[in-house]
């Protein structure tokens, strides 16, 4: 998706603020850019739409050189979201979401439409379309942010730290909705951030960056288990083990095959049902609604569809690591069912079953 070949920016005063940067972000995934300020993070995102130009190398973009593009057009492929958020104050959110498409030219119906099933999207109902910037929460405007930069349904969304600026519970909130969202829309986004813990939540792969150049590209799990020197150790945290329980969202090693039944199950799914709960040695099945809400459980070797037991907890499915395990060992269980937002059944997390899985990975990358 986008090719980054020996970028180097330099500028007058002689300040080289990204040096000999090589990279590929690859499509559909969520690339972010870590390191200390002003290491050259916002500058690589800057260069990538052309806000500024690099003064040796080449940006490729859906493999053509984007210097060969023009700017604006570049940029109306283009989602961005930033921090400051930019909303245009004197028009209505409505608009502000439907702007880029009104100077493509589209008709009024068609900006509007878009505009309403944007708002959705982002969690906010259509009466927000008729109100301006100044009457809505920093959150609520960074959900609208987020809604124009999708307007035009671009395959590249750029982040600059758009959540920088918000309160801690709101930040986890759209971290959360830009994960469901991705799951959704699969754009290729590079977001720029500061902070590790958001970084390693939302991000496929990351880049961690010093002085204008790339110290170290890979995912959250190889950063955290293998940095590449003292540097990235440091930022990652001196204890790759404990920050990854802290960091990892337990999606990494959700069990998405888990078994479970339905009232309406029958004799043959009941039997294939207890042979993968055996298999992964758990001694009881979930019981689910049509919508895959969990309806409560049944043992194993007494399944009954009709007189369930109610799970004694359930995880989310943004919770961390070190957040679960504590859930577990307090209830003493070794795995636990997990939700979505909407509270559908999603699968499992099972200690044994991630311990092996974070085993397997680490062998892999050494």
């Amino acid at each position: 998706m986008i090719r980054l070949e020996n970028i180097t920016k330099q500028y007058p005063n002689n300040k080289t603020a990204v040096e000999g940067v090589n990279l590929e972000i690859p499509a559909g995934k969520i690339f972010s850019l870590i390191g200390p300020s002003g290491c050259g993070k916002t500058t690589i995102l800057k260069m990538i739409n052309r806000l500024i130009e690099p003064t040796y190398g080449q940006i490729y973009f859906q493999n053509q050189n984007i210097s060969a593009l023009n700017p604006i057009e570049l940029r109306r492929n283009i989602g961005y979201v930033i921090q400051q958020i930019g909303l245009f104050p004197h028009i209505t959110i409505g608009e502000n979401i439907g702007y880029v498409l009104k100077i493509r030219g589209a008709k009024k119906e068609k900006w509007i439409q878009k505009a309403q099933e944007l708002i959705q999207l982002v969690g906010l109902d259509e009466t927000y379309l008729h109100r301006y910037p100044r009457e809505l929460s920093g959150g609520q405007q960074q959900r609208v942010g987020v809604a124009r930069a999708l307007a035009a349904d671009p395959p590249l969304i750029l982040m600059d730290e758009p959540f920088g600026a918000i309160d801690e519970i709101t930040r986890e909130q759209l971290q959360n909705e830009l994960l469901q969202l991705q799951r959704r829309l699969k754009k290729t986004i590079v977001f720029v951030t500061h902070d590790l813990r958001e970084a390693v939540k939302l991000s496929d792969q990351i880049a961690i960056m010093q002085a204008g150049s790339i110290v170290q590209v890979g995912s959250p799990n190889q950063l955290l288990f293998f940095p590449v020197n003292a540097f990235v150790e440091e930022f990652m945290g001196s204890n790759g083990f404990f920050n990854s329980l802290r960091l990892l969202s337990i999606e990494e090693a959700l069990i998405k095959e888990a078994p479970f039944l339905t009232r309406e199950s029958t004799p043959q799914e009941i039997k294939i049902a207890i042979q993968n709960a055996q298999d992964f040695g758990w001694n009881l099945i979930p019981v689910l609604d049509g919508e895959k809400n969990i309806l409560g459980y049944t043992p194993v070797t007494s399944i009954d569809l009709h007189q369930l037991q109610p799970f004694r907890e359930v995880l989310l499915i943004s919770m961390s690591f070190e957040q679960a395990l504590k859930k577990m060992f307090l209830l003493g269980n070794q795995f636990l069912p997990v939700i979505d937002t909407q509270n559908h059944f999603v699968g499992f997390f099972d200690f044994t079953h991630t311990c092996q899985k974070m085993k397997n990975a680490c062998q892999s990358w050494q």
